[in-house]
């Protein structure tokens, strides 16, 4: 297992690992002496950070991994490149405009959840916290996979382990919230012990401007397809009322296994795509690996879909049992999440194509949600993001057929692909009609 380890292997689960903490710490939070208002608290903590900075950190990383592969990356001599420290004082600004755009929002009276001095943690967590995600790429720029998995290890276990003690020793919310932000301090400090080991301390305009203008694209996209569910759960509510949106909200959640995994491994195949050579070997392990992952993915999500007409009413209450459908509606994701056109055209550079479909994929979305929902109600609306994803991926695929001469053969196992979304199709309609 030593010898077949990688760092893209590492990346997908440290990915898992974040996400495991924070399920841990949820379930730890509702089995302690906190109130719902203060585990709200907590929530909000989270929600409003990651709100704030999800397009523009993932856009900004993601255009910064294929550039390491071609922009002076490598050492020259003894000098050092300047690359990580421009991309990590990038961040910075980033991080500190919006803690400085929260600062103004809470002095208008806008975030209610921030009490006492959980503004200080707060602006603490976002200017530190954001920019440490650099960490873990450093990691895969320099293929540490053992690194990277004991910095997860440590620093999640950390985290949890001091919240587990404030927790036991009857601490309020406050100390929970001062932890994340001393730890993502912490967190902030190893990047920079990185940075300073791996670059020179020398901020290029030249970067950054390559940086920023190969990136755009991939924030306006990532910020649209994030979009994505606030609008839909809009129109649910005008649709159907408040009542409805809880029914729609609870199953309208793809399995995070398939998101996680498959995000990482595109963001770990960047910095192979952004090399001037070698396009064909990478198109071939993304194929290989796509397959591998098929292997396991589709048989799961089938299991799930068989399961959750039974799992919803018993874990919930009869009242959510139409949440099943939603759910399994939003399990179809796998057939397009697991082809990888839009790694491959951001790793060439072709980054505004990715842009251009996000944003005919959120028209489509809210238009088909609004068609679909007078005959198919709400999961019409579900359907109507998987159509609209669906035609994101093809339309990605057939420009980069058409640009480079890349056919979707060449990096996708598409015999394997069609037997596994014909398969689970064909269980949907059958669970839909015989079942549901």
């Amino acid at each position: 297992m030593k010898e077949n380890w990688d760092s893209e292997k590492s990346l997908q689960v440290f990915q898992l690992l974040r996400f495991g903490m924070l399920v841990l710490i949820g379930i730890l939070l509702t089995h302690s002496k906190l109130s719902v208002s203060e585990i709200g608290q907590y929530e909000s903590f989270l929600f409003w950070a990651g709100m704030a900075s999800f397009f523009w950190l993932n856009g900004l990383i993601q255009g910064a991994l294929p550039m390491a592969g071609s922009e002076e990356k490598e050492a020259v001599g003894r000098q050092k490149s300047p690359f990580l420290f421009t991309v990590f004082f990038v961040l910075l600004v980033f991080s500190t405009f919006t803690a400085l755009m929260f600062t103004v929002l809470y002095q208008a009276g806008l975030l209610s959840f921030l009490r006492g001095h959980a503004l200080y943690w707060f602006l603490l967590f976002v200017v530190f916290g954001i920019p440490a995600n650099l960490t873990v790429y450093i990691y895969l720029l320099d293929n540490r996979p053992g690194g990277m998995l004991r910095y997860g290890f440590g620093i999640f276990g950390l985290q949890l382990m001091l919240i587990l003690i404030a927790l036991v020793s009857g601490e309020g919310i406050e100390i929970i919230l001062k932890i994340l932000a001393l730890v993502a301090l912490l967190q902030f400090s190893w990047l920079v012990r990185l940075v300073l080991r791996y670059s020179s301390v020398i901020f290029s305009r030249e970067l950054a401007r390559k940086l920023l203008i190969r990136s755009w694209p991939l924030i306006l996209a990532t910020l649209l397809s994030g979009s994505a569910q606030y609008i839909d759960g809009w129109l649910v509510t005008l649709r159907f009322g408040s009542a409805t949106f809880a029914i729609f909200r609870f199953g309208a959640r793809e399995l995070p296994l398939v998101v996680l995994i498959a995000n990482a491994f595109s963001n770990a195949m960047l910095p192979k795509l952004g090399k001037p050579a070698g396009l064909s070997l990478h198109l071939d392990e993304i194929k290989v690996r796509s397959a591998k992952m098929m292997n396991w993915m589709f048989p799961l999500s089938a299991l799930l879909m068989i399961l959750s007409p039974w799992i919803f009413p018993l874990i919930f209450n009869p009242a959510f049992a139409e949440s099943a459908s939603i759910f399994n509606i939003y399990l179809l994701l796998i057939i397009p999440r697991l082809v990888f056109p839009q790694t491959i055209l951001n790793g060439i550079g072709k980054t505004t194509i990715i842009s251009r479909a996000a944003v005919y994929e959120i028209l489509i979305n809210v238009g088909l949600s609004i068609l679909l929902s007078f005959p198919f109600g709400l999961e019409g609306v579900a359907l109507a993001t998987v159509i609209a994803y669906l035609f994101e991926k093809c339309y990605l695929a057939y420009w980069l057929y058409r640009l480079e001469g890349i056919t979707v053969t060449a990096y996708n196992d598409w015999k394997r692909h069609l037997l596994f979304s014909a398969g689970i199709l064909t269980l949907f309609l059958m669970i839909e009609i015989v079942i549901n």
